[in-house]
């Protein structure tokens, strides 16, 4: 486990504006997950198991794909879920930390769904499909 990693990560700090962004969670206890949206109103969780078996190399594995539609609800948003799909996947990343604690992945973690650079988010989200 790299204790750098723990916390949550977003895209929409390093892109801002874009119609789509990523964000991803890495807790201590070794579990986490990939939140995509769209301004479309899609979004897709993926929740998974990681670890870090030596530097600059994250190992998962994908363990629930989550989909649907949000929506905003007063100043909250609400998700719609659509589908629920168990999976079991193991995906290899490289991954490095540059200077500003620039968190770049060498691949996205979803092909199509998915940044490789993120920027932490102190006080982050949570994964937004558990409530």
């Amino acid at each position: 486990m790299d204790a750098r990693l723990v916390g949550y990560w977003s895209e929409a700090e390093v892109h801002p504006g874009s119609t789509e962004y990523t964000e991803l969670g890495f807790r201590a206890d070794g579990s986490g997950w990939q939140y995509w949206s769209s301004w479309s109103t899609a979004f897709c969780v993926h929740r998974f198991a990681w670890h870090a078996p030596e530097p600059g190399r994250l190992t998962l594995r994908l363990r629930m794909a989550i989909d649907g539609r949000w929506s905003l609800d007063g100043p909250d948003i609400a998700h719609r879920i659509e589908r629920r799909q168990h999976v079991d996947e193991a995906v290899d990343l490289g991954w490095e930390l540059g200077p500003d604690r620039q968190l770049t992945l060498d691949q996205p973690l979803i092909d199509v769904l998915g940044g490789t650079q993120f920027l932490p988010v102190e006080d982050g989200g949570t994964d937004p499909t558990l409530a």
